[in-house]
């Protein structure tokens, strides 16, 4: 599995997570997923509901989410996969971030230390074995 990202894109990810430092962001990525490929050309920011624990946990907005199927129709594209940051700490997949995530997806999470990124890892949950699995990333130039 390879997730291939505009370099664009990545980029204005990076920017968003770095802003919503020191609390968790989160949106929905955008684009198409053909066998062990999922190209991103596209995001939409979802507010985090999640108030009580910002800095460690995040709920996506539902409305944001239904707003963001809409435009991946309009584009002829599908939501494939959620980002979200980590703020001062590891982009691991946590025990809760495997709890919520659905198959078929890829989750890009963005390490935030003190405001700036210091990396970005892309997963896959594999149910077969109940773990989140790591999955290469690509940038890629339009």
């Amino acid at each position: 599995m390879v997730v291939k990202i505009k370099r664009q894109i990545n980029d204005k990810l990076i920017e968003i997570c770095e802003k919503g430092f020191p609390n968790e962001v989160c949106g929905v990525l955008i684009g198409k997923k053909n066998k062990e490929i999922f190209i991103i050309d596209d995001y939409y920011i979802c507010e985090n509901l999640n108030k009580e624990r910002s800095i460690d946990r995040y709920e996506l907005n539902p409305i944001d989410y239904i707003k963001a199927e809409d435009r991946a129709k309009k584009s002829n594209a599908s939501i494939i996969g959620i980002y979200h940051s980590h703020p001062n700490h590891p982009a691991i997949a946590s025990e809760t971030d495997k709890m919520f995530a659905w198959p078929d997806m890829a989750y890009l999470i963005y390490s935030i230390y003190d405001g700036k990124l210091k990396n970005l890892i892309s997963w896959q949950i594999d149910e077969s074995e109940d773990v989140f699995a790591q999955i290469n990333t690509e940038l890629i130039d339009e």
